[in-house]
């Protein structure tokens, strides 16, 4: 596992490749329950299915970031030690907490549209909250534009809409997902323009440097290639999508720490 030290709002840890699993595990699958319940609430086969991809999802996800913290009583303390509504990791963990027994829920019982889009409301805020935890450290790359929350909700939107079209090849969902491949290309280029002057070197890494190979990546196999096929070969497109989520968040975790 390739990691970076530094300090960060939970402890003198290391983000690394267990970290940008847990970011693109999270997204992905909550990116494909909130599009299925905002627009095929009708298909409750469809919303049950996405609610359980999004359970395991953010359940995995989690496990793989108390593995990765090397300390797993401090989830537990994060959540039972009082109230902390001003601390970023207390809120996520609540996040995760109430949007896993929410989807879970959703998946074994018959649940009414108000829930589902409650319980859609929480997994929006986990997808959002990743990012927010990055802002949270002193690092440029990272907190010097306010772009990064909407990159990775845009990108969750993408990576979810290629996982339902897996299952569910539908022209309405080939429209959404380019237009939220579009959207989260555009913001990425505008969160590297915004950062440049204050994070030039982790910019430099993904444009030249060592994360040269993952940036171009995405934008090579994980986006341009997934919005040419995607009215061509839909199954194909969906992969390379999903390949290029987690370029995205590899990239972005790794190069807030050069």
């Amino acid at each position: 596992m390739i990691t970076i030290n530094l300090p960060n709002p939970m402890g003198e840890e290391h983000w690394g490749l267990w970290i940008a699993l847990y970011f693109f595990l999270a997204g992905t699958t909550g990116g494909a329950y909130l599009l299925s319940v905002l627009f095929y609430g009708k298909d409750q086969g469809l919303v049950r299915r996405s609610a359980l991809w999004a359970f395991l999802g953010v359940a995995v996800g989690a496990g793989l970031l108390v593995i990765d913290l090397g300390q797993p009583l401090r989830f537990l303390n994060l959540l039972l030690n009082g109230f902390h509504p001003a601390s970023v990791m207390w809120l996520g963990s609540w996040f995760l907490v109430l949007a896993g027994a929410g989807l879970l829920w959703v998946y074994l019982k018959p649940t009414s549209r108000g829930v589902q889009q409650g319980v859609a409301v929480l997994v929006a805020l986990v997808v959002g909250y990743t990012a927010v935890l990055l802002m949270q450290t002193a690092k440029p790359f990272w907190n010097a534009s306010p772009l990064l929350p909407w990159l990775f909700l845009a990108s969750a939107a993408t990576a979810g809409g290629a996982l339902l079209q897996l299952w569910y090849p539908h022209e309405k969902l080939s429209r959404l997902v380019i237009a939220s491949a579009l959207v989260e290309g555009a913001v990425l280029a505008l969160h590297l323009i915004w950062t440049y002057p204050a994070a030039t070197p982790g910019v430099l890494a993904l444009l030249v440097g060592p994360l040269a190979w993952a940036f171009w990546g995405f934008v090579v196999v994980g986006w341009g290639l997934p919005l040419f096929l995607e009215r061509r070969n839909v199954a194909l497109a969906a992969l390379l999508t999903l390949v290029g989520a987690f370029l995205l968040r590899y990239f972005v975790v790794m190069a807030g720490q050069v």
